[in-house]
């Protein structure tokens, strides 16, 4: 039977549902504003990060190519020669002595270390400093000193002879252009480990973990500073201090706040900690000069104990941190018990963190404030460094010198210098208290190295300070007789003249221009036949003027430039009387040639300029040819040696009376100006006396420039010139009434020197009849 089909189940038939609206409720009020807010807050977020964002981009380029660049706009630095310790030359103790002194080393019980020295009642003892000049490096030694007789000895440790040890360069200032910073630059290797541990210690104990800047401590300054209702705490970490001196103003705002702190951070991402330390040690402000602001530690440290920073000792570490919470208030100069003060308050940090013993410390704070003599470190080289500037502005721009911190070597004789300023100060004084009509009375001076023509001092006025006006430079008058050894060189070079040869010393009259010009002698007086050398020992002008119409005025002219007058003159008869204005520089060029006998002919100002890298940037040589002979020149200077033994100069004789030396005084018409050159185996020095309203005075050269030689001369002890003469040169006693070599037991003689060929070819026994 057939299957029935399953019964189909019965189901829903299918509902189409129609779309119903679903109830939706809406957000609250308050649920929309803050959903708004927040919006709104997030694109004014995303469009207010867009400034800032920019604005520490422009920040991390301001850290970097600050610091990455020139940190420091630093005055090139200016530095005298050694001072040379010659064996033999004469010395006295207590001169060597200042010398050390001045030079900032420490006298102790003994000279172990670099910068001291020791002395007992005889001898001295130094570890001198090692140093690097455009010779190269010189290291430091240990050497023993003794005065025997006057004369420097000079030993090693095991009782060797040294022939020379050397003080090293003094920096005598720099050269600024426009700028108003007093500042050393060390690098990280230079810096005492005390000095870093101290000012750590003090300014901030966490500097080498923190990344720029503390949370602590801006917290603890937010609670001072919102407790006392005022900006009185910074909470600056040293990296936030560098930024302050480096790129902020001084002002106190929240916003400068803001931006040390983000600068202090971008500063500690890019840079180590030996480099911001380093900065900081070389950047921090310690003190104000007058218009010059010192700044870092090595500056401050020359300018209050006179000495390099790492010869320092801990209480003067303590010093100089200390200054950094108050330049001003804790400049030891200003206010020493203040000063003093916070010291103790410095060494008090180091004893409770245990960086100092307690009897170290209870020591310390004992100890008095020992500030270098400031009377020694007043400049004196104001003139010096005019003559500096204007060499090098040859070959340096003023912006180099003002900013690129060179180091300029320079023929500056310290002690020679020192010397020269005192001396021209206390002669003048002297003379003004004699005569109350010279009050007022000027002076210069120039001394150079005999012979290499080094200019080892120079002295523009005779006032106490540099005063500006630089006489040895300015002050171009008339030079009297100066001009006449100049005038007897041109006369010994024809070959016809000897100083032997005689002259007559009688009036003269000259046609100049239609007018009739009568030259006079000093003492109004003629002297009838005289041997060349009495001429011109004596400045009998007659007999001088006499001899320069003999062998032409235009040939005296010739020779003035030939040893070197640059300025433009006109050879009228009276130039053979001094007639001739040229400053105190420019005599001293024009007498460098006879006093080295050839050996030099310009003057060496400035010798080398190196970088801070030891690099030597440029030499400078000075040393040119004359036209002249080396015999021609000594036998010129031998004859001056008669000036002091029979002529104008015998005072001078007669205070150094063991020294052989050349000499020439000059005084012009209506004694204007008192002119004295002295020569000696060191130094040749050219003195100016004068008022500068070009009044007649009551002095000579030999009663004025004179004295500032005798005293220089008696400060700086000399020796004589060398009896040595040069190849064409000889010397022998020669017969005052027939030119003939005399005999030693011959009387009426003179020793002369002559250019070989000239000298006479006859000889006299002088035997004595029975």
């Amino acid at each position: 039977m057939p299957k029935r089909p399953p019964a189909k189940s019965p189901s829903k038939s299918p509902r189409k549902s129609s779309p119903r609206k679903k109830k939706t409720r809406k957000p609250s009020l308050l649920k929309r504003f803050f959903r708004a807010c927040f919006k709104w807050m997030f694109i004014l977020g995303l469009l207010a990060s867009l400034p800032f964002a920019g604005w520490v981009w422009w920040l991390n380029g301001q850290v970097v190519s600050r610091f990455e660049g020139q940190k420091w706009q630093v005055p090139s630095e200016v530095y005298s020669a050694p001072i040379a310790l010659v064996s033999g030359a004469p010395w006295k103790k207590q001169d060597l002595e200042k010398v050390l002194e001045d030079a900032g080393y420490r006298f102790g019980r003994n000279s172990q270390k670099v910068g001291w020295a020791a002395r007992s009642q005889t001898k001295v003892s130094a570890h001198l400093r090692s140093y690097v000049d455009h010779l190269g490096f010189h290291k430091s030694e240990r050497r023993i000193f003794s005065f025997e007789n006057g004369r420097l000895g000079i030993e090693s440790l095991n009782g060797d002879a040294i022939a020379e040890a050397k003080v090293e360069p003094q920096r005598i200032g720099y050269l600024y252009g426009g700028n108003t910073e007093s500042r050393q630059i060390l690098t990280y290797e230079d810096i005492p480990q005390p000095l870093m541990d101290v000012l750590v210690a003090v300014e901030d104990q966490d500097f080498y973990q923190h990344w720029g800047i503390s949370l602590t401590g801006i917290a603890r300054a937010v609670v001072v500073n919102f407790t006392q209702g005022s900006r009185r705490q910074g909470g600056s970490t040293l990296t936030q201090q560098l930024v302050k001196n480096m790129y902020l103003s001084s002002e106190r705002t929240y916003t400068r706040k803001l931006t040390e702190v983000v600068m202090s951070v971008l500063l500690e991402y890019h840079y180590s900690k030996q480099a911001i330390i380093t900065a900081y040690i070389n950047e921090v402000y310690l003190a104000q000069l007058g218009n010059s602001a010192l700044h870092g530690f090595a500056a401050a440290s020359q300018h209050f104990f006179g000495r390099p920073v790492d010869e320092l000792n801990i209480d003067e570490f303590a010093l100089l941190v200390g200054m950094v919470k108050g330049p001003s208030l804790y400049n030891p100069e200003r206010s020493p018990n203040r000063a003093k003060d916070r010291r103790n308050v410095v060494l008090g940090v180091l004893k409770n963190q245990g960086r100092l013993s307690e009897a170290d410390y209870n020591r310390l704070i004992k100890q008095p404030i020992r500030l270098a003599n400031k009377k020694k470190q007043r400049s004196i080289y104001g003139d010096y460094l005019d003559l500096v500037a204007m060499q090098l502005s040859r070959d340096f721009d003023e912006t180099t010198l003002a900013t690129k911190n060179l180091r300029i070597y320079t023929g500056v004789d310290i002690r020679a210098q020192q010397a020269a300023s005192v001396a021209m100060q206390r002669q003048v004084a002297l003379l003004e208290k004699r005569d109350r009509k010279l009050s007022g009375l000027q002076g210069a001076m120039v001394v150079t190295d005999r012979s290499s023509g080094e200019v080892r001092a120079v002295v523009g006025s005779s006032g106490d300070y540099y005063t500006g006006f630089n006489r040895a430079l300015g002050a171009v008058r008339p030079i009297g007789s100066l001009v006449k050894p100049p005038l007897y060189l041109s006369a010994l070079a024809t070959g016809r003249y000897t100083w032997w040869t005689q002259i007559e010393d009688k009036r003269l009259r000259f046609n100049v221009g239609g007018q009739t010009w009568e030259p006079e002698n000093y003492d109004r007086r003629t002297h009838g036949v005289v041997h060349l050398y009495e001429a011109m020992a004596k400045s009998y002008n007659l007999a001088t003027v006499s001899l320069a119409s003999q062998i032409g005025f235009d040939r005296v002219g010739d020779t003035l430039r030939q040893l070197g007058v640059k300025r433009p003159f006109t050879m009228l008869p009276a130039v053979a009387l001094g007639a001739i204005e040229l400053s105190p520089f420019e005599v001293s060029r024009l007498y460098q040639p006879i006093a080295s006998q050839g050996k030099s002919s310009e003057l060496g100002v400035v010798l080398a300029v190196m970088d801070q890298e030891d690099r030597l940037l440029k030499r400078f040589n000075h040393n040119k040819g004359v036209p002249f002979t080396d015999a021609l020149l000594a036998v010129t200077l031998d004859g001056m040696t008669k000036t002091p033994k029979i002529g104008t100069a015998r005072a001078a004789q007669a205070a150094f009376p063991g020294l052989n030396f050349a000499a020439k005084t000059g005084t012009t018409n209506q004694q204007k100006d008192s002119w004295y050159i002295g020569i000696t185996g060191d130094y040749s020095t050219t003195i100016w006396l004068g008022d500068d309203d070009n009044v007649p005075l009551s002095i000579t050269g030999s009663s004025g420039a004179q004295k500032v030689w005798i005293d220089f001369t008696q400060a700086v002890p000399q020796r004589s010139l060398p009896s040595t003469l040069p190849k064409g040169a000889v010397r022998h006693d020669v017969l005052d009434e027939s030119f003939e070599i005399a005999a030693e037991r011959c009387e009426g003689k003179t020793t002369l020197t002559f250019i070989q060929g000239t000298q006479p070819k006859d000889s006299r026994s002088c035997f004595w009849g029975f």
